[in-house]
């Protein structure tokens, strides 16, 4: 009878100190320290992009030109045929878009 009256209070002791472990993940920053994101006087911060709009609407009007003409050479896939510049148009395609995403993510 006395062993199993320290048994459940032993037990409950070490649930409660497991549930008082720290979890894996990032460690707590000190109060007195702020994130790096928080930091407006690194360089650039706050300073305003430029993106030249000419170029961007260049390059979003032949996205839209070469991107409208392969619904047209997939169906002729579907006939047999195979547009000997479809897969140019593709790279073509992703080239631009691969630009645009940098020149506005900048």
């Amino acid at each position: 009878m006395r062993l199993t009256s320290w048994i459940l209070p032993l037990a409950l002791l070490a649930v409660l100190c497991a549930a008082q472990t720290p979890k894996e993940g990032p460690m707590p920053l000190p109060p007195s320290r702020k994130p790096d994101f928080w930091e407006l006087d690194r360089p650039g911060a706050t300073q305003q992009r430029h993106v030249d709009s000419r170029q961007v609407k260049q390059q979003a009007d032949e996205l839209a030109k070469l991107a409208s003409g392969v619904p047209r050479d997939v169906s002729h896939l579907q006939e047999g045929l195979l547009a000997k510049d479809l897969s140019n148009n593709l790279k073509r395609i992703e080239k631009i878009s691969k630009q645009l995403r940098q020149e506005l993510a900048q």
